[in-house]
Order: structure tokens, then C-alpha cells, then sequence
């Protein structure tokens, strides 16, 4: 017996209202994420939504109840994606009507705004890096040798300061007679003022026995300038003024003003090879052809990320040594550093 035709719109209403009310029902026990401005990420079901917060269960059976305010988004999980159903030609149709925009969603207490774009976080810049390296030379023939070496240095960085740490050690016998006992500590604060231009000050204390210094150290002030300065290789210059005062072991001491020239060099050659050199030249501020200086250059293979071999020569000079001791001495190291 089928309805008569005046029922069929309540019956109409009346499945309407079904419907909506399982719809309705199937959203509200949907598993929800709901995702909080500090960034956490809450997964369960709505049980109560009100004007300014949100009554929600856990995926762990917990109930919690989260402000509106503190949500960023929420969204379903596991809904499936919307498909679109070709609509069935049923009869002659008529001039589709330009779409007009949607409006932005509305504002007010317990609706959702978008979230904002948030930026990646940049890692911040290493501000200390250092390195220690250690070497055993060591030849047992007509005549035997055993040099040990160490080194040690400590950067830190925070634009535009720059300051640096550097201690270095040497011991040597050769035929059971001492013929290297070294040892050198260096601290140097640069600070950029100018574009290229930097300010530093340098200071330094040691010893070496074996040219009969037992005490020496010298400080000064000057000015640097930022020759070259590329991802592969670096140049720097640098002038300024240099006090150094000397105790020897014969009796005497030297104390003078010198002028300080220098340059040092930074050349990255290949992913695993590297190069850099160091130059200072002190002249006599009263007598330029008394002088002293010192080169250093270092060849670096990386054996790891933060392990290379490293090979030393470092060349010193002055032309007023202590008595018996020679102006010019070479020393040839190989060593093994890790940089930390």
C-alpha cells in the first residue's frame, strides 16, 4: 500500500531529518586532531563544543577541556578525500550562473581562523669551535730523534667579535741531547668596525729553552683589513705595534718596541684538502735592520668530518739571538688533529 500524495512531504521532512541527525552524529564521533598553538597535537573525540571551549576525549580515555582560543586547527582523521560525481543529464539544462566568491570565514568567539605560515627555524651559528692535535716523530738510525709535539686552539665567534685561543708544545732529543724544549701561548680579540676593516689586540707569553729564552712575551694593538674573503679562500693583513721583552739564560734580556707586519691565509682546496699559512715580521721601531719573524704553513688532509693529518713547517728568525744560538731555525712536524 503506497502513501497517499498529500503525506509525501512530511514523510520527505521526516527523512531529511534522519539523515541529519546521522550525519550529524557519525562527525561528532569522529576521530578528531586537534592542533594547539604551543604545537601540540591532541587526537581523540569532540564530546561537547561551546562558545569558548571544547570538551574533548583522548585517544587514552582522558577528557580535557581546551579553550578555542588555543586552537590553531583541527582536522578529521582518516576522511576521505571529496569525489566528484558526474552529474545525470535529465532533461534540457539551463546556462550555468557565474560562481560567486565565498566570503572569508567569519571571526567571532568559537570559530577557527587559519593558522599562520610558520618560518623554519634557521640553526643557530656555532659561536666556539676549537681543535687539539698531537704528533710523535721518531727515527732511530745513525743517529736517533724523538720529537713530540702538541697544539691546541679555541675560537669563539660572535659578529662582530672574534677571539682566539692558541697554546703549542715541543719536545725533542736527539743522540740523548735535548734539542727541542718549546713552548708558546698566543690570545688575539679582533673587532670589525668597517665593512672590511677590523681592530686587534694580540698578546702572548713562552719559552724555548734550546735558544736559551727562558721567559718571553709581548703585546700590542693594530689595525687588520679583510683582503679576500670567499667560501674557499681568505686573506687577511695586518699592521700595528708590537712590545716584547725577553729573559735569557746567558743573563741578558731585550726590551723593545717593534712594528708588526702580517698576513695570514686560508685556501680551501678540495672537500678534503686544505692549506693555510701565517706571516709576522717584526722590525725594530729605532733600528728596522734588527728584526725578527716568524712563517708557519700547515697542509691539511681530512681523514674523517673532524679528523685530518696534518703537516707542520715552522721557520723562526732573529737577528740578535742569544750568544751561541743561531738566528734561523726549521722545524718539519707531522701531526694528527680533531676538531671539536
Amino acid at each position: 500500500m503506497f502513501p497517499s500524495r498529500k503525506h509525501r512531504p512530511v514523510q520527505r521532512l521526516f527523512l531529511l531529518i534522519i539523515v541529519a541527525i546521522g550525519v550529524a552524529g557519525s562527525a561528532w564521533g569522529q576521530s578528531t586532531i586537534l592542533n594547539l598553538r604551543n604545537g601540540d597535537r591532541l587526537t581523540g573525540k569532540i564530546l561537547r563544543e561551546e562558545t569558548n571551549q571544547v570538551v574533548f576525549q583522548t585517544s587514552w580515555h582522558n577528557v580535557v577541556v581546551v579553550p578555542v582560543s588555543e586552537i590553531r586547527s583541527r582536522e578529521a582523521v582518516g576522511a576521505p578525500a571529496p569525489q566528484v560525481v558526474p552529474a545525470i543529464a535529465t532533461g534540457p539544462t539551463k546556462p550555468e550562473k557565474t560562481v560567486a566568491q565565498v566570503p572569508p570565514p567569519a571571526t567571532g568567539p568559537g570559530s577557527l581562523t587559519p593558522a599562520p605560515a610558520i618560518e623554519a627555524k634557521k640553526p643557530k651559528p656555532r659561536k666556539w669551535a676549537g681543535e687539539a692535535q698531537g704528533g710523535v716523530d721518531l727515527l732511530f738510525s745513525e743517529r736517533d730523534r724523538q720529537l713530540y709535539s702538541g697544539r691546541a686552539k679555541l675560537t669563539y665567534v660572535d659578529a662582530p667579535f672574534r677571539g682566539t685561543l692558541e697554546y703549542m708544545a715541543s719536545y725533542g732529543r736527539t743522540e740523548g741531547l735535548v734539542s727541542d724544549n718549546r713552548m708558546f701561548g698566543t690570545i688575539k680579540a679582533d673587532w670589525d668596525f668597517a665593512n672590511r676593516l677590523y681592530a686587534y689586540t694580540l698578546g702572548g707569553a713562552g719559552y724555548d729553552l734550546v735558544r736559551k729564552i727562558d721567559t718571553r712575551y709581548e703585546i700590542g694593538p693594530g689595525l687588520g683589513y679583510h683582503a679576500i674573503r670567499t667560501s674557499s679562500f681568505v686573506l687577511n693583513v695586518e699592521t700595528g705595534f708590537d712590545y716584547q721583552v725577553e729573559y735569557r739564560s746567558d743573563h741578558t734580556k731585550t726590551d723593545s718596541f717593534y712594528w708588526r707586519f702580517a698576513e695570514d691565509v686560508t685556501w680551501k682546496i678540495s672537500s678534503r684538502i686544505s692549506w693555510d699559512e701565517k706571516f709576522e715580521f717584526f722590525p725594530k721601531v729605532e733600528k728596522m735592520e734588527e728584526y725578527r719573524f716568524r712563517l708557519e704553513s700547515n697542509l691539511r688532509f681530512a681523514i674523517l668530518n673532524n679528523l685530518s693529518l696534518i703537516f707542520t713547517a715552522l721557520d723562526t728568525y732573529d737577528t740578535q739571538p742569544a750568544h751561541g744560538v743561531p738566528q734561523n731555525t726549521l722545524q718539519l712536524t707531522s701531526s694528527v688533529g680533531i676538531k671539536f
